[in-house]
C-alpha cells in the first residue's frame, strides 16, 4: 500500500507569528496534535503539542503571558518528508527511526499531504491479533497528587506522551501531553499577578487527568483497540486484567507492528 492512499490532503496551518494559545485552540478545534507552520504563505515547519507543552512549562516562559509566547519560539523548521509513492511500511519505519508522529508527503518536492500515526493505524481496523503481542509492559506511572510540572518533566525525561495516574497502585486516570499543553495554556489565560510561577506549581495531576479511563485486556484484539482510539480520539489505552495494570498500547506500538508486517 502506498502512502498516498492513506494520507490526509487537508493541510492545517498556522502563521509563525500567532500566539501559542491560538495554536492550541486550532488543534482542539480540528482534533489534531500538530500544525504546519507558515511564514509569508509558505510552509516553513511544524509545531506539535509536545513543543507547546515544553515551551509553556519552561522556566523562562512561565513568567510571560500566553499572549507573548508565539509559535515562532517553539516550532521545528526541519520537515521530515516522503514521496507519495512510498510504501506504508517504509513510512512507519521512518516515523519510528525519527521519533515523530507525522510525515509530510511530497510529489516531486511539492507538499501534497501529511500522514500521521492515526492515518497509519486505520489499516489495522480488521486485525485480530491480541494486544499482548504489541503492548508495552514497562509503564510509567505517577500519583494523582503529584504536581503537573513534575509530570511534564517525566514526559520530557523519558520521551513519552502518556502517564498512567494511580492512587495506591490502582489506576484512576491517564495524563496525555495534550492535557498538559491545554492546562498550561488555560492557566496562563486566567492567572494574573506576579505569582504565576507559584500558582502554576500548585496545579496537580488529578486536576488535569482524564478519568474514568478506557481500558482493554491483554486478550482483546488490535481491531478493538484501533476502533476505540479512533472513536474517542485517544492515542493510548491502558491494559488491565483483574484490576491490575499489565501495560499500555499506544499508537506508536501499533505503528511498530505495521513496520514489522
Amino acid at each position: 500500500m502506498k502512502v498516498e492512499e492513506i494520507m490526509s490532503k487537508s493541510l492545517i496551518c498556522i502563521d509563525v507569528n500567532e500566539p501559542v494559545r491560538n495554536a492550541l485552540k486550532l488543534m482542539e478545534k480540528k482534533r489534531v496534535s500538530r500544525l504546519l507552520v507558515k511564514r509569508d504563505k509558505k510552509i516553513v515547519g511544524i509545531v506539535t503539542e509536545r513543543d507547546l507543552a515544553e515551551r509553556l512549562g519552561s522556566e523562562k516562559e512561565r513568567k510571560l503571558s500566553d499572549a507573548h509566547v508565539h509559535v515562532s519560539s517553539c516550532y521545528s523548521e526541519k520537515l521530515i518528508t516522503v514521496e507519495k509513492d512510498a510504501e506504508v511500511r517504509e513510512v512507519a519505519e521512518k516515523m519510528l527511526e525519527k521519533g515523530i508522529s507525522s510525515i509530510v508527503v511530497t510529489d516531486k518536492g511539492n507538499i501534497v499531504g501529511i500522514v500521521t500515526k492515526t492515518d497509519l493505524i486505520k489499516i489495522l481496523k480488521d486485525c485480530k491479533e491480541p494486544l499482548e503481542k504489541v503492548m508495552q509492559k514497562d509503564v510509567h506511572r505517577i500519583e494523582k497528587g503529584s504536581r503537573l510540572l513534575e509530570a511534564r518533566k517525566m514526559m520530557i525525561h523519558y520521551g513519552i506522551k502518556k502517564l498512567l495516574v494511580v492512587e495506591k497502585n490502582k489506576l484512576v486516570g491517564i495524563l496525555a501531553e495534550s492535557d498538559v499543553a491545554k492546562a498550561l495554556g488555560l492557566f496562563r489565560k486566567v492567572a494574573e499577578g506576579k505569582h504565576w510561577d507559584e500558582k502554576m506549581r500548585k496545579i496537580l495531576v488529578e486536576d488535569v487527568m482524564s478519568s474514568p479511563v478506557i481500558t482493554l485486556e491483554p486478550k482483546d484484539t488490535i481491531e478493538k483497540c484501533v476502533k476505540l482510539m479512533l472513536e474517542n480520539n485517544i492515542s493510548g489505552i491502558p491494559i488491565v486484567e483483574n484490576e491490575e495494570i499489565k501495560g499500555i498500547v499506544t499508537k506508536t506500538d501499533l505503528v511498530r507492528f505495521i513496520s514489522k508486517t
